[in-house]
């Protein structure tokens, strides 16, 4: 069996050596995996220059046009979507858009790829337009903002991580094949969540087994191996399928097929089975959204892509992120003007409703959410397009794009009213979607995790691993096997001078023959120093700063306050090590809420620097959304709050544990419905 190749096994991450110490041993293999897998990706990027995120908590500044860099490349890029947005809205403006059943048409498709908007980003030598991300960015933002989300949804998941995949890592013959078919308007999904795994590809469960007959390969995907939420899988369409190498292989693998025309059931007479059903999902109704079952299923040779699925994964979901916040910005903005519309036409109590300040506190943070979610989408492209890497910027960019659409939507919900649940309402339709926007490509707290992670890898790998690599050894017994849960030590505290003294001392005097010990003084006092410096700038009026004076004078203050607030976080994550310790590896609150204030800062940066391209109404509406922004920053508790998360966090675990243990009164006489996937093949459910 030809497998994947594989590159030479990396040292493990700091994160997955923490896990592992905790006892934690599979979330340390899944997580070193994953590690790997984005290494790997950011490898095949030529990714050398630091992110900026990392940049703006622990240095270097970036300079002003960096922050600008997004803004200033959206307004230069030429226009070559126009014709895509104009075939679309004038199908639409004929009532030939949509089906009867509220799916995407023919008739759309057919307008949209005569102006090659399915091979928008594919290179002309395949058939395509050979458009740059950031103006298929700007080509989703007006779809989504005129009622054509769902077509910007099947746009963005053909070309990101579809297209894609092929584009980075497909064999000359495979591009040659396949990309002319998706110039052409060929739909292409990306087949990796299923019935029983979702997004951690390293859990995939379906798999390929060699073929001797054709050289090829058989696939399996049954049961909860069945693909599940597959976007755009649809019967004659191609798909590009996770699978793992071998039923029990630890290599992941990436297959692109077309599927075939029709279902092939076990009466078939062939010596496969096939079926695509409707995944019965409430999001993205519009859309082709699929379970897929497969029970060996031939898989020619050529179809298999040489790389590790899960590094093709990670490759591609930048793009996917970066195109998420632009399909944000555009469902914000239509929010904005059905709700502005509603709000000048209707009369409320004391006159028009749009003469009060509610409702324009409703429409400014409508506004705002599209904004932020553009800047940050620009600023995510064109740090891409430079060379720089995303670690950190993608994940945010998503979260807080998907959060303020979430946001804008209730907003359009409190200014329209009741109306907003018309069906005939595109507020109303766009309310799934909008809600799944948080958990496709990653649940929104969870990312964020993550995003602290990378952010703060280096500074974990280089001054906190000799700490945490001590209290993994008084972990262990004489013969090196760990101590059992209850006798291990996550935190070193006071408190455990009175219960083990003895491992405390052990502890101490380890530590302070660590190397990496004595470099995290030097780290601190070196800051601290830093800091003293600085402190005599912080009475200077924010005007007098050359930095500053770069900006509009309405926004300034903001990017002056996000921009010491980022540097001051260094501080809070050293904090938050020094209490937690190992615990941190089980701390997932208090890293969700750093994760959490680094995104409302990032957005804060890239608001004020998008709005100086802009012209003075959105530069309003920047300084609205960042004041409250920094309303919500100086509100969430860190340092000062660790003691009340300690609470909290006890508080959340024993609820937890009655859930879990079936001990919740709350639950009792309360009958679970089925699963909506169940297992069994259709064929076997029980009638």
């Amino acid at each position: 069996m030809q497998a994947p190749q594989a590159s030479p096994a990396p040292a493990a991450s700091t994160a997955a050596k923490a896990l592992a110490a905790a006892g934690d041993a599979e979330s340390a293999r899944d997580v070193g995996a994953l590690d790997d897998a984005a290494r790997q990706a950011a490898e095949r990027l030529g990714r050398r220059r630091k992110g900026l995120v990392e940049r703006l908590i622990y240095g270097p500044q970036p300079e002003t046009s960096e922050l600008q860099s997004g803004a200033v490349a959206a307004q230069r890029a030429e226009d070559r979507g126009r014709g895509i947005v104009a075939a679309a809205l004038a199908c639409l403006g004929r009532g030939e858009a949509f089906t009867a059943d509220g799916k995407l048409s023919a008739a759309l498709r057919t307008a949209v790829a005569e102006q090659k908007g399915y091979g928008f980003t594919v290179p002309a030598e395949f058939g395509g337009l050979d458009g740059r991300y950031v103006q298929l960015a700007l080509v989703e933002e007006e779809l989504a903002a005129n009622g054509l989300g769902p077509l910007a949804v099947e746009i963005s998941g053909e070309l990101t991580i579809g297209a894609g995949s092929l584009l980075a890592y497909g064999t000359e013959a495979q591009k040659r094949t396949f990309l002319p078919l998706v110039a052409e308007g060929q739909l292409m999904a990306f087949g990796l969540t299923e019935v029983g795994i979702g997004v951690n590809a390293k859990k995939v469960r379906a798999y390929v087994e060699p073929d001797a007959q054709t050289g090829g390969f058989r696939l399996f995907a049954m049961g909860d191996r069945n693909k599940l939420w597959i976007t755009n899988a649809t019967h004659g369409a191609l798909v590009a399928i996770v699978a793992r190498v071998g039923k029990d292989g630890k290599q992941v693998g990436l297959f692109v097929l077309r599927l075939p025309e029709h279902d092939v059931g076990p009466d078939s007479g062939k010596d496969h089975e096939f079926r695509c059903e409707s995944s019965n999902t409430g999001a993205f109704t519009a859309n082709h959204n699929s379970r897929l079952h497969f029970l060996n299923y031939p898989v020619a040779k050529d179809e298999q892509i040489q790389a590790d699925g899960v590094e093709v994964l990670f490759y591609c979901l930048r793009m996917g992120r970066c195109m998420l916040a632009a399909m944000a910005a555009g469902y914000q903005r239509m929010f904005a003007a059905d709700a502005a519309a509603y709000a000048r036409g209707r009369d409320g109590v004391g006159g028009a409703v749009i003469k009060h300040e509610l409702p324009r506190q409703h429409l400014g943070r409508m506004l705002g959410g599209a904004l932020q979610s553009q800047a940050l989408s620009h600023l995510s492209l064109q740090q891409d397009a430079d060379g720089i890497d995303l670690a950190g910027l993608r994940d945010l960019t998503k979260s807080a794009a998907a959060t303020s659409a979430l946001e804008s939507q209730i907003a359009a919900e409190r200014v329209i009213g009741g109306r907003s649940f018309d069906k005939t309402s595109r507020v109303h339709d766009a309310r799934a979607n909008i809600h799944v926007f948080g958990v496709v490509e990653g649940e929104d707290d969870l990312i964020l995790m993550g995003m602290v992670k990378d952010v703060t890898d280096s500074f974990t790998s280089r001054y906190m691993a000799g700490m945490l690599s001590v209290i993994q050894s008084i972990n262990q017994q004489a013969d090196g096997k760990p101590l059992p849960p209850d006798q291990r030590l996550l935190r070193l505290t006071p408190a455990v001078l009175f219960s083990d003294p003895g491992r405390l001392w052990t502890a101490t005097r380890r530590l302070l023959t660590t190397w990496s010990f004595w470099r995290l003084q030097g780290w601190i006092v070196g800051n601290l120093l830093l800091e003293l410096l600085r402190a005599p700038l912080l009475l200077l009026p924010t005007g007098s700063i050359p930095r500053y004076q770069l900006l509009p004078t309405d926004l300034r203050r903001y990017a002056r306050f996000a921009e010491t607030r980022l540097r001051w976080l260094r501080w809070a994550y050293l904090g938050i090590n020094l209490h937690f310790q190992l615990e941190l590896t089980r701390a997932q609150i208090p890293l969700q809420r750093l994760g959490k204030v680094i995104e409302q800062l990032v957005t804060m940066l890239a608001l004020c620097h998008h709005a100086t391209q802009q012209d003075g109404s959105q530069r309003r509406v920047a300084a609205l959304q960042c004041e409250q922004l920094m309303t919500r920053v100086r509100g969430t508790r860190l340092l000062t709050g660790l003691w009340q998360m300690d609470r909290l966090r006890r508080l959340v675990g024993a609820v937890g544990d009655d859930v879990e243990q079936q001990q919740s009164s709350l639950l009792r006489g309360v009958e679970p419905q089925p699963f909506a996937h169940p297992f069994a093949p259709r064929e076997k459910r029980p009638r």
